[in-house]
């Protein structure tokens, strides 16, 4: 008897639907490995479509290119009036960022 195929998952922007989405987190070296491994992911999620932060949602995907679309009310569509841009803070006095 053959196993069912594992559903697959994938993460897009509730506003726009996206799928090109990141979220913050820490690499830590692995010297055994000699690759970064993933030590930590935090809450902030980022869209790059919409180019700023961004909620997630978890869909199924339906085949290996295209998922299942969540579910959107029409009114969630628009950012509210009250939405304020994130910025990124300024650099550090003589130099960017490391």
């Amino acid at each position: 008897m053959t196993e069912p195929a594992p559903v697959l998952h994938a993460y897009v922007c509730t506003v726009c639907g996206s799928d090109h989405v990141t979220r913050d987190a820490w690499a830590a070296w692995d010297v055994a490995a000699q690759d970064w491994v993933l030590e930590a992911a935090f809450d902030y999620a980022h869209c790059h479509r919409c180019m700023g932060g961004a909620r997630l949602e978890r869909v199924v995907l339906t085949s290996p290119v295209t998922f299942a679309l969540p579910e959107i009310a029409p009114s969630a569509t628009a950012l509210p009036e009250t939405t304020t841009p994130l910025t990124r803070p300024p650099a550090p006095p003589g130099g960017g960022f490391p």
